[in-house]
Protein backbone atom coordinates (compact mmCIF):
# COMPACT_ATOMS: atom_id res chain seq x y z
CA UNK A 1 0.00 0.00 0.00
CA UNK A 2 1.11 3.74 -0.99
CA UNK A 3 1.55 6.56 0.90
CA UNK A 4 -1.52 8.41 -0.42
CA UNK A 5 -3.91 5.78 -0.46
CA UNK A 6 -3.08 4.92 3.61
CA UNK A 7 -3.85 8.49 3.75
CA UNK A 8 -7.03 8.09 2.20
CA UNK A 9 -8.14 5.13 4.69
CA UNK A 10 -6.98 7.54 7.81
CA UNK A 11 -9.31 10.32 6.81
CA UNK A 12 -12.02 8.44 6.38
CA UNK A 13 -11.86 6.67 9.55
CA UNK A 14 -10.06 3.23 9.04
CA UNK A 15 -7.35 2.92 11.08
CA UNK A 16 -4.39 -0.11 10.85
CA UNK A 17 -2.20 -1.46 13.51
CA UNK A 18 0.29 -3.10 10.87
CA UNK A 19 3.91 -1.38 11.28
CA UNK A 20 4.86 -1.37 7.48
CA UNK A 21 1.77 0.65 6.82
CA UNK A 22 2.27 3.00 9.76
CA UNK A 23 5.61 3.77 9.12
CA UNK A 24 4.91 5.27 5.07
CA UNK A 25 5.52 8.82 5.34
CA UNK A 26 5.16 12.13 3.63
CA UNK A 27 8.47 14.09 2.08
CA UNK A 28 8.56 15.66 5.56
CA UNK A 29 8.57 12.64 7.66
CA UNK A 30 5.11 12.46 8.53
CA UNK A 31 3.98 9.31 8.99
CA UNK A 32 0.54 7.61 8.71
CA UNK A 33 0.67 6.63 12.38
CA UNK A 34 1.06 9.86 13.22
CA UNK A 35 -2.08 10.62 11.47
CA UNK A 36 -3.71 8.55 13.10
CA UNK A 37 -2.51 9.82 16.09
CA UNK A 38 -4.25 13.43 15.14
CA UNK A 39 -7.35 11.45 14.21
CA UNK A 40 -7.62 10.03 17.69
CA UNK A 41 -6.28 7.04 17.31
CA UNK A 42 -3.37 5.61 20.15
CA UNK A 43 -0.80 3.02 20.50
CA UNK A 44 1.53 1.34 22.92
CA UNK A 45 3.93 0.25 20.89
CA UNK A 46 7.74 1.48 21.22
CA UNK A 47 8.38 0.61 17.58
CA UNK A 48 5.46 2.96 16.73
CA UNK A 49 5.73 5.53 19.34
CA UNK A 50 9.37 6.07 18.14
CA UNK A 51 8.80 6.84 14.55
CA UNK A 52 9.63 10.87 13.94
CA UNK A 53 8.61 13.02 11.08
CA UNK A 54 12.08 15.37 9.77
CA UNK A 55 11.89 17.35 12.94
CA UNK A 56 12.22 14.41 15.62
CA UNK A 57 8.64 14.62 16.47
CA UNK A 58 7.33 10.79 17.40
CA UNK A 59 4.25 9.53 17.48
CA UNK A 60 5.03 9.68 21.33
CA UNK A 61 5.14 13.34 21.21
CA UNK A 62 1.76 14.01 19.62
CA UNK A 63 0.20 11.36 21.52
CA UNK A 64 1.47 13.60 24.05
CA UNK A 65 -0.07 16.38 23.28
CA UNK A 66 -3.21 15.14 23.09
CA UNK A 67 -2.92 13.70 27.04
CA UNK A 68 -2.21 10.57 26.65
CA UNK A 69 0.95 9.69 29.53
CA UNK A 70 3.47 6.94 29.82
CA UNK A 71 5.79 6.26 32.50
CA UNK A 72 8.22 3.78 30.21
CA UNK A 73 11.80 5.76 30.09
CA UNK A 74 12.55 5.32 26.55
CA UNK A 75 10.07 6.89 25.61
CA UNK A 76 9.77 9.27 27.83
CA UNK A 77 13.57 10.34 26.77
CA UNK A 78 12.45 10.65 23.12
CA UNK A 79 13.38 14.10 21.65
CA UNK A 80 12.77 16.45 18.92
CA UNK A 81 15.80 18.26 17.08
CA UNK A 82 15.03 21.19 19.80
CA UNK A 83 15.67 18.84 22.45
CA UNK A 84 11.81 18.81 23.61
CA UNK A 85 11.20 15.64 25.19
CA UNK A 86 8.09 13.54 25.64
CA UNK A 87 8.96 14.06 29.13
CA UNK A 88 8.45 17.71 28.51
CA UNK A 89 5.06 17.44 26.53
CA UNK A 90 3.79 15.42 29.33
CA UNK A 91 4.84 17.57 31.95
CA UNK A 92 3.59 21.08 29.90
CA UNK A 93 -0.21 18.78 30.58
CA UNK A 94 0.38 18.51 34.07
CA UNK A 95 1.83 15.37 34.41
CA UNK A 96 4.98 14.98 37.00
CA UNK A 97 8.10 12.35 38.39
CA UNK A 98 10.05 12.28 41.25
CA UNK A 99 12.36 10.67 38.89
CA UNK A 100 16.14 12.29 38.78
CA UNK A 101 17.12 11.14 35.45
CA UNK A 102 13.93 12.35 33.29
CA UNK A 103 13.81 15.52 35.76
CA UNK A 104 17.35 16.56 34.28
CA UNK A 105 16.47 16.22 30.22
CA UNK A 106 16.88 19.53 29.08
CA UNK A 107 15.94 21.02 25.30
CA UNK A 108 18.46 23.05 23.40
CA UNK A 109 17.59 26.10 25.79
CA UNK A 110 18.52 24.11 28.95
CA UNK A 111 15.19 23.91 30.14
CA UNK A 112 14.24 20.69 32.60
CA UNK A 113 11.76 18.76 32.87
CA UNK A 114 11.55 20.00 36.39
CA UNK A 115 12.10 23.48 35.22
CA UNK A 116 8.70 22.81 33.23
CA UNK A 117 7.04 21.06 36.39
CA UNK A 118 7.81 24.02 38.69
CA UNK A 119 6.52 26.63 35.63
CA UNK A 120 3.06 24.02 36.37
CA UNK A 121 3.59 24.01 40.25
CA UNK A 122 5.50 21.19 41.00
CA UNK A 123 8.20 21.98 43.66
CA UNK A 124 10.96 19.74 45.15
CA UNK A 125 13.73 20.51 47.77
CA UNK A 126 16.25 18.00 45.88
CA UNK A 127 19.48 20.74 45.77
CA UNK A 128 20.74 18.93 43.13
CA UNK A 129 17.29 19.01 40.91
CA UNK A 130 17.02 23.26 42.80
CA UNK A 131 20.60 23.94 41.23
CA UNK A 132 19.68 23.09 37.60
CA UNK A 133 19.73 25.92 35.15
CA UNK A 134 18.63 27.02 31.54
CA UNK A 135 20.62 29.03 28.41
CA UNK A 136 19.56 31.69 31.15
CA UNK A 137 21.24 30.78 34.23
CA UNK A 138 17.38 30.53 35.71
CA UNK A 139 17.23 27.52 38.12
CA UNK A 140 14.66 25.54 39.18
CA UNK A 141 14.51 27.14 42.39
CA UNK A 142 13.99 30.46 40.72
CA UNK A 143 11.10 29.40 39.04
CA UNK A 144 9.94 27.64 42.32
CA UNK A 145 10.47 31.08 44.36
CA UNK A 146 8.42 33.34 41.43
CA UNK A 147 5.53 30.80 41.98
CA UNK A 148 5.72 31.49 45.95
CA UNK A 149 7.71 28.35 47.29
CA UNK A 150 10.27 29.89 49.65
CA UNK A 151 13.80 28.34 51.23
CA UNK A 152 15.88 29.70 54.00
CA UNK A 153 19.28 27.42 52.52
CA UNK A 154 21.67 30.12 51.50
CA UNK A 155 23.19 28.10 49.56
CA UNK A 156 19.98 27.96 47.55
CA UNK A 157 19.31 31.60 48.19
CA UNK A 158 22.68 32.73 46.74
CA UNK A 159 22.09 30.91 43.13
CA UNK A 160 22.31 33.65 40.17
CA UNK A 161 20.58 33.95 36.49
CA UNK A 162 22.30 35.95 34.03
CA UNK A 163 21.42 38.81 35.08
CA UNK A 164 22.64 38.74 38.50
CA UNK A 165 19.51 37.85 40.21
CA UNK A 166 19.65 35.48 43.15
CA UNK A 167 16.35 33.52 44.50
CA UNK A 168 16.46 35.88 46.97
CA UNK A 169 15.96 38.65 44.89
CA UNK A 170 12.65 36.33 43.79
CA UNK A 171 11.36 35.30 47.20
CA UNK A 172 11.56 39.02 48.38
CA UNK A 173 9.97 39.98 45.12
CA UNK A 174 7.21 37.66 46.03
CA UNK A 175 7.16 39.37 50.02
CA UNK A 176 9.44 37.12 51.72
CA UNK A 177 11.91 38.88 54.41
CA UNK A 178 15.27 38.07 55.55
CA UNK A 179 17.39 39.88 58.36
CA UNK A 180 20.78 38.14 57.02
CA UNK A 181 22.91 41.03 56.31
CA UNK A 182 24.96 38.63 53.96
CA UNK A 183 21.78 37.76 52.03
CA UNK A 184 20.19 40.85 51.96
CA UNK A 185 23.98 42.61 50.44
CA UNK A 186 23.43 40.51 47.10
CA UNK A 187 23.01 42.82 44.40
CA UNK A 188 21.79 41.85 40.94
CA UNK A 189 23.92 43.54 37.26
CA UNK A 190 22.18 46.73 38.32
CA UNK A 191 23.18 46.62 41.42
CA UNK A 192 19.78 46.39 43.19
CA UNK A 193 20.02 44.49 45.98
CA UNK A 194 17.87 41.62 47.90
CA UNK A 195 17.42 44.95 50.39
CA UNK A 196 15.95 47.21 47.81
CA UNK A 197 13.27 44.18 46.92
CA UNK A 198 12.19 43.62 50.27
CA UNK A 199 11.72 47.47 50.90
CA UNK A 200 10.18 47.79 47.76
CA UNK A 201 7.73 45.15 47.98
CA UNK A 202 7.49 44.75 51.36
CA UNK A 203 6.66 46.72 54.66
CA UNK A 204 9.74 45.70 56.01
CA UNK A 205 11.98 48.42 57.76
CA UNK A 206 15.78 48.05 58.08
CA UNK A 207 17.74 50.49 60.11
CA UNK A 208 21.54 49.17 59.80
CA UNK A 209 23.59 52.22 58.65
CA UNK A 210 25.73 50.10 55.99
CA UNK A 211 22.22 48.29 54.65
CA UNK A 212 21.04 51.56 54.55
CA UNK A 213 23.59 52.91 51.96
CA UNK A 214 23.64 50.15 49.54
CA UNK A 215 22.77 51.92 46.21
CA UNK A 216 22.51 50.39 42.77
CA UNK A 217 23.19 51.19 39.12
CA UNK A 218 21.37 54.65 39.41
CA UNK A 219 22.93 55.25 42.61
CA UNK A 220 19.30 54.90 44.95
CA UNK A 221 20.23 53.89 48.03
CA UNK A 222 17.68 51.40 50.66
CA UNK A 223 17.30 54.46 52.23
CA UNK A 224 15.63 56.46 49.61
CA UNK A 225 13.35 53.38 48.95
CA UNK A 226 12.44 53.55 52.60
CA UNK A 227 11.79 56.97 52.48
CA UNK A 228 8.98 56.83 49.94
CA UNK A 229 7.40 54.27 52.03
CA UNK A 230 6.98 56.62 55.07
CA UNK A 231 9.96 55.86 57.15
CA UNK A 232 12.26 58.44 58.50
CA UNK A 233 15.46 58.74 60.11
CA UNK A 234 17.24 61.64 62.25
CA UNK A 235 20.44 60.08 61.12
CA UNK A 236 22.23 63.22 59.48
CA UNK A 237 24.58 60.99 57.02
CA UNK A 238 21.70 58.92 56.03
CA UNK A 239 19.77 61.98 55.10
CA UNK A 240 22.28 63.28 53.11
CA UNK A 241 22.73 60.26 51.19
CA UNK A 242 22.39 61.46 47.81
CA UNK A 243 21.14 59.37 44.31
CA UNK A 244 22.76 60.17 40.62
CA UNK A 245 20.25 62.71 40.34
CA UNK A 246 21.26 64.89 43.09
CA UNK A 247 18.23 63.41 45.40
CA UNK A 248 18.59 63.45 49.04
CA UNK A 249 16.89 60.89 51.32
CA UNK A 250 15.92 64.36 53.13
CA UNK A 251 14.49 65.54 49.56
CA UNK A 252 12.59 62.85 49.12
CA UNK A 253 11.00 62.49 52.93
CA UNK A 254 10.29 65.95 52.48
CA UNK A 255 8.80 65.22 49.45
CA UNK A 256 6.65 62.40 50.25
CA UNK A 257 5.89 63.62 53.27
CA UNK A 258 3.89 66.57 51.71
CA UNK A 259 2.19 64.41 49.06
CA UNK A 260 0.64 62.30 51.90
CA UNK A 261 -0.24 65.55 54.03
CA UNK A 262 -2.15 66.23 50.94
CA UNK A 263 -4.17 63.15 50.57
CA UNK A 264 -5.00 63.21 53.83
CA UNK A 265 -6.53 66.82 53.66
CA UNK A 266 -8.18 65.72 50.55
CA UNK A 267 -9.71 62.39 51.99
CA UNK A 268 -8.08 60.54 49.54
CA UNK A 269 -6.80 57.10 51.40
Amino acid sequence: MKFEEATKRVESGEFTDKFRILKLAYKDGLTIAHMQVVNGWRTENRKVLALADKYGKSVAHIQAHQGWTTEDTRILKLADKSGETVAHVQAWRDWTTEDPEILKLTNSDGRSVAHVQARKGWTTEDPEILKLTNSNGRSVAHVQAWKGWTTEDPEILRLADDEGNTVAHYQAYRGWTTEDPNVLALANKEGQTVAHEQTLWSSWIINDPMLLKLANARGIPVAHVQAKHGWTTEDQEILDLVDKEGQTVADIIDRYGKWRRSKEQHGVS
